[in-house]
């Protein structure tokens, strides 16, 4: 299999960049250019344009999924640790049902964890990348890494392009809901796989909340890393609101 492809088990120990090099700014500055001229050609569309850019985009995180499947396994490397369960990996399921579902409140719902959880989730990534240690730029699990989080970033900024309308907080309650429901969840996952879904166990390579980790352990890493994740969560719902409904509750295609 070429080099390109392999998983880091057949790749030599720290062969990525680091975090802060000359390769991650110019990824990340490359991803910024990406992110803004996505958002400047969807704010250009026509409506309908807008839903079926929206439905297709909903498959790629999916299509992304089966496709990593599909590399792991030719190369003995599918573990539990790679089990579509990531937080990050839950777009896959969101991105569909908001674009497909015809009920009003599950849709808004879904929304709201998009626009409230995974594009912060996305964001940080991007900024704190738990891969690039491992991988060189160019290579698969490298690219797939980035256009997943860069995807993540874009699509909510889509739906506020396209929906033009804010988030409710009985919404933002039940999409919130789920996602603290689904944390015990995953907490009984890590235990039995001893995995590290959604970082719930520890911080990984990169995390900005390892200090936490290395000072309080993982009970106290555990509660401000939920405590912090719910508070990000409801303050860019509230940012949201505030700044995306000013930029992006007029039609440009309609001007």
């Amino acid at each position: 299999m070429s080099n390109f492809w392999k998983e880091k088990t057949y790749r030599p120990e720290n062969e990525g960049y680091g975090l802060f090099s000359t390769e991650y700014f110019l990824v990340l500055v490359g991803a910024m250019v990406i992110v803004v001229a996505a958002i400047l050609l969807f704010g250009r569309m026509k409506q309908n344009q807008k839903e079926k850019l929206c439905r297709i985009f909903a498959w790629v995180p999916l299509g992304m999924e089966i496709l990593k499947f599909i590399v792991l396994f030719s190369q003995d490397c599918y573990t539990s640790n790679y089990y579509p369960i990531g937080l990050c990996s839950l777009v896959a399921y969101l991105y569909p049902i908001y674009a497909y579902t015809n009920n009003d409140k599950v849709k808004k719902a879904v929304r709201c964890i998009i626009c409230m959880g995974m594009f912060p989730a996305g964001l940080v990534t991007l900024l704190f990348p738990n891969w690039i240690g491992h991988y060189p730029l160019l290579s698969y699990f490298s690219l797939h890494s980035y256009i997943w989080h860069v995807i993540m970033v874009i699509y909510p900024i889509w739906t506020w392009q396209k929906d033009r309308e804010k988030l409710f907080f009985q919404d933002m309650v039940r999409g919130g809901s789920v996602i603290i429901l689904l944390i015990p969840v995953i907490v009984l996952i890590n235990k039995c796989f001893g995995t590290n879904y959604w970082f719930l166990s520890e911080p990984t390579d990169n995390h900005p909340l390892a200090p936490v980790y290395r000072t309080a352990g993982a009970g106290g890493y555990f509660a401000v890393f939920v405590t912090i994740g719910i508070t990000i969560g409801c303050l860019f719902g509230l940012l949201q609101n505030v700044l995306f409904m000013k930029f992006l509750s007029k039609d440009p295609s309609k001007q």
